[in-house]
This record gives C-alpha cells, structure tokens and sequence, in this order.
C-alpha cells in the first residue's frame, strides 16, 4: 500500500515537472481615440467623479473612434496639465478601455445606464495651461 502511494506521488510530480501548469493572464488592449469635446455631464447615480464626456470627430484625424466615454478621476490618467475632459470646447487624445459600463444618469432608483464607448484610460487635452 505504500508502494502505491509513492508511485503514484512520483507520477504525478514527474508529469508536473514534464507539463507545467501555465497560468495566461488576459489583458484587455487598450483602443485608441481622438475628437473635440463639446459636450460633457456628471453622472448622477453613480459614485462622484465619473463624468459622461461625448467627443466629436478631429477632420482628417488618422484616429477615427470618437463618441461617449466615461473619465473617472483617480482611475483616469491625465497628461498634458492634469486636465480633465470636464472643461468643453478643447480637443483630446488618449486610449481607453472598451465595453465598460459605469456612468448611470437620473434619481435614484430610477437610474439608466449612458451608454458609451469605454473608460478612458490614458488622455491628453489640448490646453496651454492648467487651472
């Protein structure tokens, strides 16, 4: 009986030495986005800081993917003054994460979701300065 064991033990160490177990872990690509932001809104049920930013197509942009993002602050990284996209009429460039949902719009409970492109993950603003 342990013999069994023993042989057994050193099968199954000899086959995970032989076939490692492999962990892969999935990291969602980050897309990329440029446009003129007209019109942005902070999202109202859900927790402070997430804002509703819509973003117009650049002319002649090599980045066609414009539309509705979420900015939410501390998880967005800003570059170009640590402007937010919170401010109108300027023009942004970043990379966001697709197919996540978080901003949700109306009184509490009855709250929709905005439906939009992503999380925007990296953005730079085309202000000179910051505020």
């Amino acid at each position: 009986m342990k013999t069994i064991h023993i042989v057994v033990a050193v099968l199954i160490a000899s086959v995970l030495i032989l076939f490692p177990l492999k962990s892969k872990a999935t990291v969602p690509p980050l897309m990329s986005f440029g446009g003129f932001n007209p019109f942005s809104s902070p999202c109202t049920c859900t927790a402070g800081g997430i804002y509703w930013s819509y973003y117009a197509p650049l002319f002649l942009s090599s980045i066609p993917i414009t539309g509705p993002l979420a900015y939410v602050s501390g998880a967005s990284t800003l570059f170009a003054n640590y402007i937010p996209p919170i401010d109108t009429e300027t023009s942004d460039l970043g990379q966001y994460l697709p197919n996540v949902q978080v901003c949700y719009m109306g009184v509490a409970p009855y709250c929709y979701p905005m439906p939009n492109l992503g999380i925007e993950a990296l953005l730079g603003t085309s202000l000179p300065g910051s505020k």
